[in-house]
This record gives structure tokens, sequence and C-alpha cells, in this order.
């Protein structure tokens, strides 16, 4: 049986297996990402932006959703196709790493507002989800912002059923 060593690792990683596992464990930095969707939903719209790596290149998809035939249903609104340095750059810049586990209560005496859910997969397969009513995480704001800026870079591609 081996013997543990630091960080709960096998006493036998070499070195470099144990500079890798070390940054894998306490990465401060997004360097990698699967998939980032957020849902977004107010009094009268619902939509769902989510971001896919293919290829090498994120594709940024913005959906409608619709209730039709009693379901809902996501329609596409936009798409646009951007380098993946583009969107690791703006989840880093808005510090998405701590948005792990956000909860956002929603504020007394507020009638209404904004309700979100982020969930994403990055670095490899670490999970981050956040969720909030009119209460957001630190650059929230900006995030979004930066996902309409890449949609707008493109022109809105042909509405379709996604």
């Amino acid at each position: 049986m081996k013997e543990a060593g630091r960080a709960g690792l096998p006493a036998r990683f070499s070195k470099m297996q144990m500079v890798e596992k070390m940054k894998e464990l306490f990465c401060s930095q997004i360097t990698s990402f699967e998939i980032v969707t957020l849902y977004t939903r107010g009094m009268r719209h619902m939509d769902e932006c989510e971001i896919v790596m293919k290829d090498g290149q994120a594709e940024v998809s913005r959906y409608d959703i619709r209730y039709e035939d009693g379901e809902d249903r996501r329609v596409l609104g936009q798409r646009a196709v951007c380098s993946a340095e583009q969107v690791l750059d703006l989840l880093n810049r808005c510090g998405m790493l701590s948005w792990d586990s956000f909860d956002g209560q929603h504020p007394k005496d507020v009638m209404d507002g904004t309700m979100f859910r982020l969930e994403a997969v990055v670095n490899g397969g670490r999970k981050i989800s956040a969720r909030g009513s009119e209460n957001f995480p630190r650059h929230y704001r900006d995030f979004t912002a930066g996902l309409y800026e890449i949609l707008r870079q493109q022109p809105a591609s042909q509405p379709e059923n996604a």
C-alpha cells in the first residue's frame, strides 16, 4: 500500500505530477471550459445563454424560452463564434470561480425582478453553480454585458428550433 503524501496524493507521485495536481486543486483562474449556461427569468421573459467549446472555438448562443403547446421550448435568437481566449478572458475578468455556491436571496420588500441560475463546467471538470433573485454575484452585469457584446459581433443567425 502506498503511503499518503502531501495533499492526499500518493507519496510516489513525481514532483511534476504533484505540481500539476496542486495547480488543478488551487487554480485561481479558469484555464478551460466545456460549457457555461446562464438562465434568466423576469416578469415577461425567459432566456438562456450558452457557451460551448466546439472545434477549439467558443460558440455563444442565446435562446428565447417560449411556452408553446404545453411546454417550454428553446428558440434560437442569436449565435456567434469567437475565440476561446475571448471567453476565458471574460470569465476571469468577472471572477466566475468565486461565484460557485452563490445563493442570492431575494431582497426584502422587492416585489419583482430578475432571477438567474448559472451552471458551468471548467478546468477539466470543475463545476460552478450559482443562483439568485434580484441579488447577483460581483461582476454579474459585466458578464452579461460581455456575452451580449460577443453576440453583437456577428449578425444574428436565422431563428430556428434548437
